[in-house]
C-alpha cells in the first residue's frame, strides 16, 4: 500500500461494506472536490484504501494519520473506543447515508466521540430526494390509470374494446382528487408535500408532531389516520421502521379507503400487515403500488406477484444509480466546511 504525501490537507479514510461502494458514491465532481481540500492513502494499484476493520495492523498508519472518516451504508459497528484511541486527530465522521453514528460499536463508543466532540454529518435529505420524486412520479401516474391503462393497451394491442377511452377512464386525472400522507412530517413527507403544492391535488396529512398551521404551511390539511385512509383517492405511506409503527396499517385501516384507491409503500415494508393487505388486494377493490415489502424480497409464490392490481418495483425509490453522486458530492462538501471552520449544512446530533 501506498500512501499520499505528506501535506498540510487533512488525511481522510474511508469507510464502506462492500468496500466497492465508494466507487459507487464518490463520482466526478465528488473526486474533484475531495482531491482539492484532502489527501487519502491508495493501495498499489492507486485505488483508495477503504476501511473495513479499525483494527487492521496493515492499515494501523492509515488510520492513525486520519482526520476525518468518510463512510456509508454497511460500515456499521466499526468503531469502538480502542480504535478511537488509535486516532487521535479525529475530526469528523461524514456519511453519505441517512446516519453516521452507525459507525459506533456501542454507546461507550459514541459517547466517547461526543466527549472528543467529533462532528457527524449525514447525507440522509439527499436520499430523502429521490423517494419524494419517486412518489410524486407514481401519485401523478396512478391518478391516471397508468399501470392499468399500459397492461390494457399491452393485452388487446390497440384500442379493442374501449375506443372510447374517456368513458372506459372517466373516473381518472389529476384533479379533484385527493393524496393522503401518512407520517408526513418525516423529511421526505416535507417534500413531497412541497412538490404536491405544484399540482391541483388536494392534500391530507397524518402527523402527530405537526401542527395544523405547520401543514397549512406545507398546502395540507392535518387530519387523522382514518381520515387520510378513507378520503384519500391515493395513500402515500413515509413511516419509519420502528417497532410501534410496525404493522400500522392494518385490516381495519385498508378496509377504510376508497374502492379504486391505491397505497403507496416507499417507506418500509413491516410499516403495513402484508396478511391484510393481500387479503385487501384480492378482492379487486384497492391498487397497491410497492417499493418495499416484508419479507424483502418477497417469496417467489407471493400472490403479490401475480395480482394484476398490484405494481412491484426492488426498493428504488432511495438513491440509485447517478443519485449515489449527490450524497458522495454532500460528504466531501461536508468535509470542506468543516476543515475551513464553517457550520455543517447537514449536521448530525448525537
Amino acid at each position: 500500500m501506498t500512501q499520499e504525501p505528506s501535506s498540510d490537507k487533512p488525511s481522510v479514510v474511508f469507510s464502506f461494506r462492500p468496500a466497492d461502494l465508494l466507487g459507487k458514491i464518490m463520482g466526478r465532481d465528488a473526486w474533484r472536490e475531495l482531491d482539492a481540500i484532502a489527501r487519502y492513502a491508495r493501495d498499489d494499484h492507486g485505488e483508495p484504501v477503504v476501511i473495513e476493520d479499525f483494527h487492521d495492523p496493515a492499515n494501523a498508519a492509515t488510520i492513525a494519520a486520519a482526520d476525518y472518516i468518510i463512510t456509508g451504508w454497511g460500515a456499521e459497528q466499526l468503531l469502538d473506543v480502542a480504535a478511537l484511541d488509535a486516532m487521535p486527530h479525529l475530526k469528523g465522521i461524514f456519511a453519505a447515508s441517512g446516519a453516521a453514528a452507525r459507525i459506533f460499536a456501542d454507546d461507550e463508543s459514541r459517547d466517547e466521540a461526543k466527549r472528543r466532540g467529533i462532528a457527524l454529518s449525514n447525507s440522509g435529505y439527499l436520499n430523502g430526494l429521490p423517494v419524494a420524486e419517486y412518489c410524486f412520479a407514481n401519485i401523478l401516474l396512478a391518478n391516471k390509470a397508468f399501470f392499468q391503462a399500459e397492461r390494457m393497451y399491452h393485452d388487446q394491442r390497440g384500442w379493442g374494446a374501449w375506443v372510447d377511452v374517456q368513458s372506459v377512464f372517466a373516473g381518472v386525472g389529476n384533479y379533484e382528487k385527493t393524496v393522503g400522507l401518512v407520517c408526513a412530517s418525516s423529511r421526505i413527507g416535507r417534500r413531497l408535500m412541497t412538490m404536491l403544492q405544484m399540482t391541483r391535488l388536494d392534500v391530507l396529512a397524518y402527523s402527530i408532531d405537526m401542527s395544523a398551521d405547520e401543514t397549512a404551511s406545507y398546502g395540507a390539511v392535518k387530519a387523522d389516520l382514518d381520515t387520510v385512509m378513507s378520503q384519500s383517492d391515493i395513500v402515500s405511506l413515509h413511516a419509519p421502521d420502528i417497532p410501534a409503527l410496525r404493522g400500522m396499517i392494518g385490516a381495519r385501516e385498508l378496509s377504510l379507503m376508497k374502492d379504486g384507491a391505491t397505497l403507496l409503500n416507499s417507506a418500509r415494508g413491516r410499516v403495513v400487515d402484508h396478511d391484510a393487505l393481500i387479503a385487501e388486494l384480492a378482492t379487486g377493490r384497492i391498487n397497491a403500488i410497492l417499493d418495499v415489502t416484508w419479507p424483502e424480497p418477497l417469496p417467489h409464490d407471493s400472490p403479490l406477484w401475480d395480482m394484476p392490481n398490484v405494481v412491484l418495483t426492488p426498493h428504488i425509490a432511495g438513491s440509485t444509480g447517478s443519485e449515489l453522486h449527490a450524497m458522495g458530492l454532500n460528504v466531501a462538501e461536508e468535509l470542506a466546511r468543516h476543515a475551513a471552520g464553517k457550520p455543517l449544512k447537514y449536521r448530525e446530533d448525537y
